[in-house]
């Protein structure tokens, strides 16, 4: 179904990740299966995660010093092509000590790279939202209910301040003795009225 559209599989999160940076996720309508075919491809991605990679363990054993100040000599060539880890937090949170000092400026500008790159989320915008997915359906805004009998006997002066359409005669009464103010200056109006009676 998806998958097939999709160049890899991605999973729920990603999918509405995607769709709410570009404020869309509302207009989108997934089925149950469709649901079903996103959670499974995160559990497939966590499952080929946890197999073992020796290459992968090994390049992980092996740290590259990138930081002069730490000691040691720094091999630019050796820093510029080494892979980073980059699965810690930057931008607040408790960062570990030891992880704060292997913080270098490659760290800073892959992880920006890594958050300011938005091809994943315009594949599927185009996917979701371009294509016409199945769009959301949305509840009616408002239900108005037009009587022939009120349009008849209402004034101009009320029609002329109110949208086309709408027969609703918005108006304030007061607590204390019941008067009814209408109009574009009702809440003034009712501000500067005196009781008549008190109680």
């Amino acid at each position: 179904m998806m998958s097939s559209q999709l160049p890899k599989r991605r999973t729920y999160y990603e999918v509405i990740a995607g769709l709410a940076s570009f404020e869309r996720s509302q207009d989108v309508s997934l089925s149950h299966p469709e649901l079903q075919e996103l959670v499974k491809a995160e559990i497939h991605n966590k499952q080929t995660e946890k197999l073992p990679n020796t290459a992968n363990e090994e390049a992980k054993r092996k740290k590259v010093t990138v930081h002069g100040y730490l000691g040691g000599k720094v091999d630019l060539d050796e820093a510029s092509n080494a892979s980073y880890d980059l699965s810690h937090t930057l931008l607040g949170g408790y960062v570990p000590r030891r992880q704060l000092e292997s913080l270098s400026s490659i760290d800073f500008a892959h992880y920006f790279h890594k958050s300011l790159e938005c091809e994943d989320a315009l594949q599927i915008y185009d996917l979701f939202v371009a294509n016409n997915f199945r769009r959301a359906t949305a509840l009616p805004s408002t239900v108005t209910h037009i009587n022939n009998n009120n349009n008849n006997n209402s004034s101009t002066h009320d029609e002329a301040h109110s949208p086309p359409g709408s027969n609703i005669k918005k108006s304030l009464v007061c607590k204390k003795c019941g008067t009814k103010f209408s109009g574009s200056h009702r809440m003034h109006r009712l501000r500067k009225h005196t009781c008549n009676s008190k109680r």
